[in-house]
């Protein structure tokens, strides 16, 4: 058998001038960390702040229409910042400052309960809306003016949680820097949430509390059964007999004038059955406000949790 002989293979030895290296074509950035400890959904959520921050400084617009527009913003915001909340950068964070997520925890089981409340409230509106536009259809007194009511004491309800909410936190001022750390930024934007979900939320309460409180008399009442409805409401019941009875004494000119009141309650049936339309959105906005609420609350728990 013949003997082969074994060679070592080095490596060449570094060449004294070597070529520079090719420039790559694109810039590659870590996923999971990147640059200057920043993230994409921060810029994200600051832009939907910043249209809700123009909202609610506007909040122009006929009825309730708006309203439901800034619950929608709200909504967005909320589930965005619980978004943030489960980013591991932000949870390093927010290990470290427990006093911190505790207040968070115990302002937003206020806004859990505040609009808990609110839905529960637009709900029954929506309810007595329905029922008072089948009373307007029967010339049902004492229906109508048990709505009136009932509208005024759900408006005072409403407007009592505005000062439930608690204090809206002051605005902090913050000095512009050119590379904000992660953690300051973070903080910022959490505290704009906070606060704009308070100022949101009073703005809320307190359309739908003016809509329907004290001093707003519904459309209808200034017709038809206008007269009896004032009556009612000092608690005097007057039945559909009487109403019949009176209708039969009426001579030609007042029948002519209440052909016109009746062309009118079709016209305050129409507005009516928008208003309940209406209600209902506000009510299903509502509660996808309260379930972000929770579902942001859930996420600062765990941070509190895990520190």
């Amino acid at each position: 058998m013949g003997r082969y002989r074994r060679t070592v293979s080095f490596p060449n030895p570094p060449s004294p001038n070597p070529r520079p290296a090719a420039k790559a074509g694109f810039h590659v950035r870590s996923a999971s960390l990147p640059c200057g400890r920043s993230h994409p959904l921060i810029p994200q959520l600051r832009e939907e702040v910043d249209e809700l921050r123009a909202w609610n400084r506007a909040r122009a617009g006929p009825g309730l229409g708006p309203i439901v527009t800034g619950l929608a913003r709200l909504k967005g915001v909320l589930d965005s910042l619980d978004d943030v909340l489960q980013l591991p950068l932000t949870q390093d964070s927010l290990s470290s400052k427990t006093d911190v997520v505790e207040r968070l925890l115990e302002d937003f089981l206020r806004f859990v309960d505040v609009y808990g409340i609110f839905r529960a409230s637009m709900l029954g509106l929506k309810q007595e809306v329905s029922a008072a536009q089948i009373a307007l259809r029967r010339k049902d007194d004492s229906r109508l003016g048990l709505y009136i009511k009932t509208q005024k004491k759900i408006a005072s309800e409403v407007g009592k949680l505005i000062s439930a909410i608690g204090p809206v936190p002051e605005q902090p001022q913050v000095a512009p820097t050119t590379l904000p750390d992660y953690d300051d930024e973070l903080g910022q934007v959490i505290r704009d949430v906070h606060r704009l979900t308070a100022l949101v939320s009073e703005a809320v309460f307190g359309s739908v509390a003016g809509s329907f409180g004290p001093g707003r008399r519904p459309g209808w009442a200034s017709f038809g059964l206008g007269r009896k409805v004032r009556k009612e409401e000092q608690g005097v019941i007057i039945g559909e007999v009487e109403s019949l009875l009176e209708l039969r004494k009426m001579n030609k000119g007042e029948k002519k004038r209440m052909n016109e009141e009746e062309e009118m309650r079709m016209k305050v049936l129409k507005e009516m059955q928008e208003l309940e339309d209406c209600m209902g959105e506000m009510e299903r906005e509502s509660e996808r406000v309260f379930r972000s609420l929770i579902s942001t609350r859930v996420s600062l728990l765990n941070i509190l949790t895990h520190a």
